[in-house]
């Protein structure tokens, strides 16, 4: 559930699990927003997500070109959806996608050499695919207010 307050609060139920974990890396409540209050450590814990993103394009050491690139993250059609398992298994996941053969093969590639490139990058790697998919794909762009 999220809801927002008067103001520029944003208010999130976090599941148990989520909580759990942010518990496991020091977080607590803290009403005078130290260093381990929940929303720090929360907040933390995105940008070191990010920057694993950022930092894991697989075109910056030549792991997939611009063409390879563009077409996996274009015929990932609800990134929303995929879970780690579909991450992990990417490679395998593209096969079953309807245009990937078609699409692969009028760029002159090979779907099955595509694919297995796929899944031979780094989990990391992976996951830079699946969230440039979902930044291309998103249903409305971010206003400056919303963020």
């Amino acid at each position: 559930m999220t809801r927002t307050r008067p103001g520029k609060r944003l208010i999130i139920t976090l599941p148990p699990e989520v909580l759990l974990r942010l518990r496991n890396r020091g977080a607590r409540s803290d009403k005078n927003h130290g260093p381990f209050n929940y929303t720090r450590q929360l907040t933390r814990a995105l940008w070191l997500y990010d920057s694993v993103v950022l930092r894991s394009d697989p075109r910056e050491r030549g792991a997939l070109g611009k063409q390879h690139y563009e077409l996996v993250v274009d015929l990932l059609r609800d990134p929303h959806r995929l879970e780690a398992f579909h991450i992990h298994c990417l490679g395998e996941y593209l096969l079953e996608i309807p245009d990937f053969a078609r699409r692969a093969r009028e760029i002159g590639l090979e779907p099955e050499a595509l694919a297995k490139a796929v899944g031979g990058l780094t989990f990391a790697e992976k996951l830079h695919l699946v969230d440039s998919a979902q930044l291309r794909q998103s249903s409305r762009p971010c206003r400056a207010r919303d963020r």
